[in-house]
Protein backbone atom coordinates (compact mmCIF):
# COMPACT_ATOMS: atom_id res chain seq x y z
CA UNK A 1 0.00 0.00 0.00
CA UNK A 2 1.29 3.77 -0.38
CA UNK A 3 2.49 5.49 2.11
CA UNK A 4 -0.19 7.31 3.88
CA UNK A 5 -2.71 9.47 2.46
CA UNK A 6 -6.23 10.11 2.69
CA UNK A 7 -7.08 5.86 1.62
CA UNK A 8 -5.15 5.18 5.24
CA UNK A 9 -6.88 7.54 7.00
CA UNK A 10 -10.28 6.21 5.93
CA UNK A 11 -9.05 2.87 7.00
CA UNK A 12 -7.56 3.79 10.11
CA UNK A 13 -10.90 5.91 10.95
CA UNK A 14 -13.47 3.05 9.92
CA UNK A 15 -10.76 0.00 12.01
CA UNK A 16 -11.32 2.48 14.98
CA UNK A 17 -14.86 2.90 14.69
CA UNK A 18 -15.33 -0.83 14.59
CA UNK A 19 -12.78 -1.42 17.35
CA UNK A 20 -10.38 -3.45 15.25
CA UNK A 21 -6.84 -2.81 16.80
CA UNK A 22 -4.77 -2.38 13.15
CA UNK A 23 -1.55 -1.71 13.01
CA UNK A 24 -0.22 -1.05 9.33
CA UNK A 25 2.88 -1.73 7.14
CA UNK A 26 4.30 -0.46 3.74
CA UNK A 27 5.65 -2.33 1.47
CA UNK A 28 5.79 -2.48 -1.94
CA UNK A 29 2.75 -3.29 -3.90
CA UNK A 30 3.34 -7.04 -5.34
CA UNK A 31 4.84 -8.12 -1.88
CA UNK A 32 1.77 -6.45 0.27
CA UNK A 33 -0.40 -9.02 -2.46
CA UNK A 34 1.83 -11.95 -1.02
CA UNK A 35 1.98 -10.95 2.51
CA UNK A 36 -1.74 -11.27 3.05
CA UNK A 37 -2.17 -14.26 0.42
CA UNK A 38 -0.12 -16.06 2.47
CA UNK A 39 -1.50 -15.10 5.82
CA UNK A 40 1.57 -13.66 7.04
CA UNK A 41 -0.48 -10.09 7.30
CA UNK A 42 -4.00 -10.55 7.99
CA UNK A 43 -4.93 -8.19 4.50
CA UNK A 44 -3.71 -5.15 2.60
CA UNK A 45 -5.31 -1.90 1.24
CA UNK A 46 -6.42 -1.34 -2.39
CA UNK A 47 -6.75 -3.71 -4.97
CA UNK A 48 -9.11 -3.91 -7.69
CA UNK A 49 -11.42 -6.92 -7.63
CA UNK A 50 -10.69 -9.75 -9.91
CA UNK A 51 -12.06 -13.24 -9.45
CA UNK A 52 -8.77 -14.43 -9.04
CA UNK A 53 -8.15 -12.48 -6.13
CA UNK A 54 -11.32 -13.50 -4.65
CA UNK A 55 -10.61 -17.01 -4.52
CA UNK A 56 -8.23 -16.15 -1.59
CA UNK A 57 -9.20 -12.78 -0.02
CA UNK A 58 -12.79 -11.77 1.65
CA UNK A 59 -13.40 -8.57 -0.13
CA UNK A 60 -14.54 -5.11 1.54
CA UNK A 61 -16.74 -2.87 0.61
CA UNK A 62 -15.58 -0.15 -1.33
CA UNK A 63 -13.45 1.94 -0.14
CA UNK A 64 -12.48 4.62 -2.81
CA UNK A 65 -12.85 4.55 -6.39
CA UNK A 66 -9.54 5.37 -8.39
CA UNK A 67 -9.74 7.06 -12.15
CA UNK A 68 -6.61 5.67 -13.50
CA UNK A 69 -4.46 7.70 -15.96
CA UNK A 70 -1.57 8.68 -17.83
CA UNK A 71 0.92 11.21 -17.08
CA UNK A 72 3.60 12.56 -19.37
CA UNK A 73 6.08 15.49 -19.80
CA UNK A 74 4.37 18.66 -20.44
CA UNK A 75 6.61 19.77 -22.81
CA UNK A 76 6.06 16.73 -24.80
CA UNK A 77 2.00 16.74 -26.86
CA UNK A 78 0.11 14.07 -26.19
CA UNK A 79 -3.18 12.43 -26.96
CA UNK A 80 -5.48 9.56 -26.65
CA UNK A 81 -8.67 8.46 -27.34
CA UNK A 82 -8.33 4.40 -28.67
CA UNK A 83 -5.58 2.39 -27.39
CA UNK A 84 -4.69 2.60 -31.37
CA UNK A 85 -3.12 5.77 -30.05
CA UNK A 86 -1.01 4.23 -27.87
CA UNK A 87 1.21 2.91 -30.31
CA UNK A 88 4.89 3.17 -30.23
CA UNK A 89 4.89 4.35 -26.43
CA UNK A 90 7.01 3.43 -23.48
CA UNK A 91 4.73 2.84 -20.76
CA UNK A 92 5.71 2.52 -16.85
CA UNK A 93 3.02 0.53 -15.05
CA UNK A 94 3.73 -0.44 -11.44
CA UNK A 95 4.32 -4.37 -10.58
CA UNK A 96 1.35 -6.41 -9.82
CA UNK A 97 -1.40 -3.79 -10.99
CA UNK A 98 -4.09 -5.15 -13.22
CA UNK A 99 -2.92 -2.44 -15.28
CA UNK A 100 -0.01 -5.24 -16.67
CA UNK A 101 -2.19 -7.34 -17.99
CA UNK A 102 -4.56 -4.62 -19.68
CA UNK A 103 -1.11 -3.76 -21.87
CA UNK A 104 0.02 -6.91 -22.58
CA UNK A 105 -3.54 -7.68 -23.80
CA UNK A 106 -2.70 -4.50 -26.29
CA UNK A 107 0.20 -6.08 -27.52
CA UNK A 108 -1.63 -9.39 -27.83
CA UNK A 109 -3.92 -7.34 -30.38
CA UNK A 110 -0.78 -5.94 -32.12
CA UNK A 111 -0.09 -2.58 -30.73
CA UNK A 112 2.90 -1.62 -29.59
CA UNK A 113 3.35 -0.67 -26.74
CA UNK A 114 6.39 -0.94 -24.54
CA UNK A 115 5.65 -2.35 -20.93
CA UNK A 116 8.09 -1.34 -18.15
CA UNK A 117 7.16 -2.57 -14.54
CA UNK A 118 8.39 -0.33 -11.39
CA UNK A 119 8.23 -1.34 -7.25
CA UNK A 120 6.46 1.91 -6.55
CA UNK A 121 4.62 5.44 -7.82
CA UNK A 122 7.82 7.50 -7.34
CA UNK A 123 10.04 5.61 -9.16
CA UNK A 124 7.54 5.66 -12.12
CA UNK A 125 7.61 9.10 -11.82
CA UNK A 126 11.55 9.29 -11.91
CA UNK A 127 11.65 7.76 -14.80
CA UNK A 128 9.17 9.52 -16.54
CA UNK A 129 11.39 12.41 -15.94
CA UNK A 130 14.31 10.82 -16.91
CA UNK A 131 12.72 10.26 -20.04
CA UNK A 132 13.15 6.60 -19.83
CA UNK A 133 9.26 6.20 -20.09
CA UNK A 134 7.04 8.14 -22.24
CA UNK A 135 4.05 7.37 -20.14
CA UNK A 136 3.23 6.61 -16.60
CA UNK A 137 0.11 4.73 -16.16
CA UNK A 138 -1.21 5.04 -12.21
CA UNK A 139 -3.81 6.30 -9.96
CA UNK A 140 -3.95 10.06 -10.79
CA UNK A 141 -4.76 11.19 -7.35
CA UNK A 142 -1.54 8.83 -6.23
CA UNK A 143 0.38 10.18 -9.09
CA UNK A 144 -0.67 14.08 -8.03
CA UNK A 145 0.34 13.42 -5.02
CA UNK A 146 4.28 12.31 -5.19
CA UNK A 147 5.04 14.57 -7.36
CA UNK A 148 3.15 17.58 -4.94
CA UNK A 149 5.25 16.17 -1.83
CA UNK A 150 8.25 14.10 -3.83
CA UNK A 151 9.62 15.93 -6.27
CA UNK A 152 11.34 19.47 -6.22
CA UNK A 153 9.73 22.67 -6.83
CA UNK A 154 11.46 23.48 -10.11
CA UNK A 155 9.80 19.92 -10.73
CA UNK A 156 6.22 19.95 -10.71
CA UNK A 157 5.55 21.88 -13.51
CA UNK A 158 7.05 19.53 -15.71
CA UNK A 159 4.54 17.17 -15.49
CA UNK A 160 1.03 16.62 -16.54
CA UNK A 161 -1.70 14.42 -16.94
CA UNK A 162 -4.40 13.36 -19.65
CA UNK A 163 -7.88 13.83 -18.73
CA UNK A 164 -9.44 10.76 -20.08
CA UNK A 165 -8.79 7.85 -17.69
CA UNK A 166 -8.03 4.22 -19.10
CA UNK A 167 -10.45 2.87 -16.06
CA UNK A 168 -12.33 3.82 -13.33
CA UNK A 169 -12.19 1.31 -10.85
CA UNK A 170 -13.54 0.64 -7.02
CA UNK A 171 -10.67 -0.51 -4.81
CA UNK A 172 -11.09 -2.71 -1.74
CA UNK A 173 -9.22 -4.19 1.87
CA UNK A 174 -8.09 -8.04 1.08
CA UNK A 175 -9.23 -9.75 4.10
CA UNK A 176 -7.04 -12.97 3.61
CA UNK A 177 -8.90 -16.22 4.12
CA UNK A 178 -6.18 -17.88 5.57
CA UNK A 179 -7.28 -16.66 8.80
CA UNK A 180 -10.57 -17.01 10.48
CA UNK A 181 -11.40 -14.00 12.12
CA UNK A 182 -11.08 -12.21 9.23
CA UNK A 183 -15.06 -13.12 8.11
CA UNK A 184 -16.23 -11.40 11.35
CA UNK A 185 -13.29 -8.75 10.92
CA UNK A 186 -14.56 -7.97 7.45
CA UNK A 187 -18.10 -7.45 8.41
CA UNK A 188 -17.29 -5.12 10.94
CA UNK A 189 -15.35 -2.97 9.04
CA UNK A 190 -17.84 -2.91 6.46
CA UNK A 191 -20.27 -1.55 8.86
CA UNK A 192 -18.56 1.27 10.09
CA UNK A 193 -17.19 2.57 6.94
CA UNK A 194 -20.75 3.28 5.96
CA UNK A 195 -21.36 5.01 8.82
CA UNK A 196 -18.43 7.09 8.15
CA UNK A 197 -19.79 7.59 4.35
CA UNK A 198 -23.57 8.16 5.67
CA UNK A 199 -22.28 10.84 8.66
CA UNK A 200 -20.06 12.49 6.09
CA UNK A 201 -16.63 11.83 7.59
CA UNK A 202 -15.80 9.75 4.53
CA UNK A 203 -16.14 12.63 1.91
CA UNK A 204 -14.19 15.17 4.85
CA UNK A 205 -11.05 13.19 4.99
CA UNK A 206 -10.99 13.67 0.56
CA UNK A 207 -11.92 17.25 0.74
CA UNK A 208 -9.19 18.06 3.22
CA UNK A 209 -6.14 15.75 0.92
CA UNK A 210 -7.46 17.56 -2.19
CA UNK A 211 -7.74 21.22 -0.43
CA UNK A 212 -3.89 20.57 0.58
CA UNK A 213 -2.04 18.50 -2.23
CA UNK A 214 -4.05 19.88 -5.45
CA UNK A 215 -4.10 24.03 -4.76
CA UNK A 216 -0.69 24.55 -4.87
Amino acid sequence: MPDGGPITEIVMQAAQEANIEISLGYFPWHQSMNLAQTGEWDGTIGWAYTQERANDFIYSDPIYTESVGFFYLAEREFNWQSPQDLDGFAIGVTKGFIDVKRLTEMQKSGIDVKIQTFLDEKSKIDALLAQQIDLALGNIDVLKRVIAQEMAPNQKQKFAHHPRPIRITPLYILFSRQIKQNYDQAERFNKALRRLKADGRYQMIWSHFRQAHYNH
